[in-house]
């Protein structure tokens, strides 16, 4: 009898002991499970902060960008204004100047002397020496390329001298004219064929004027002084 009740107790106590092993067990694992979400939420935040910090550091560098290229840019079109107001006061006047100068001659020289010729009013030697006073009013013209860029960046001084090269071109060409002109009233040529080689260096002389004259346009398109042309 009294080893069946040493038996019972101690199945009792060999079963208290497995169920506190099982409970030591299962406090465990929770507790393990718990330092796990613990690490990964720790390892979450960091990584939340981490992306916070490189957005702000992304739109720190966007901002300073953008101040840059506005500083540029203010910078830039103050640049223009400045070469803008150059051309308009100095680099313009000396064109128009030279622009008023080659019509003048044409208008005061090369027109009246034919049309005397044509009406009688005006003898051949009238004739030639209007001629000659044309031509070397032309050959000032097209020996003047100096004009006042000092202000102008490097590409517009560029444009401006291509420019000005077609209008000595032009002033050119009307010297040939007029040296034509002078040949044909001191040798009495008026045959046609005289009369064809003048007209081709009229016409050259207008092509190249306007090529010059399209050339400052441009300039003046870029620079803001007139509205380009919409096609």
């Amino acid at each position: 009898m009294k080893k069946l009740i040493y038996i019972g107790a101690m199945s009792a106590l060999l079963l208290t002991a497995c169920a506190g092993e099982k409970a030591e067990g299962t406090d465990n694992t929770q507790e393990e499970l718990d330092k796990a979400k613990e690490k990964e939420a720790e390892k979450k935040a960091k990584e939340e902060e981490k992306l916070k910090e490189e957005q702000a550091d992304k739109e720190k560098e966007a901002k300073e960008k953008a101040g840059k290229e506005a500083k540029a840019k203010s910078k830039e079109e103050e640049k223009l204004t400045k070469q803008k107001e150059y051309f308009a006061k100095n680099t313009q006047p000396a064109i128009d100047k030279w622009v008023k100068t080659y019509d003048l001659l044409w208008n005061s020289i090369w027109k009246p002397t034919f049309e005397a010729i044509g009406n009688g009013s005006k003898d051949v030697y009238a004739a030639y020496d209007n001629m000659k006073a044309l031509k070397e009013g032309y050959r000032e013209l097209s020996l003047q390329n100096s004009l006042p860029v000092e202000g102008l960046s490097k590409e517009q001084k560029k444009d401006v001298k291509e420019a000005m090269s077609q209008l000595n071109y032009a002033a050119a060409s009307r010297q040939l004219a007029a040296e034509k002109a002078m040949k044909m009233f001191d040798e009495g040529n008026f045959t046609p064929s005289q009369m064809d080689k003048i007209k081709s260096d009229i016409t050259a002389s207008d092509s190249q004027l306007l090529k010059g004259i399209a050339g400052i346009t441009t300039l003046k398109q870029e620079l803001g002084l007139i509205e380009e042309t919409k096609k």
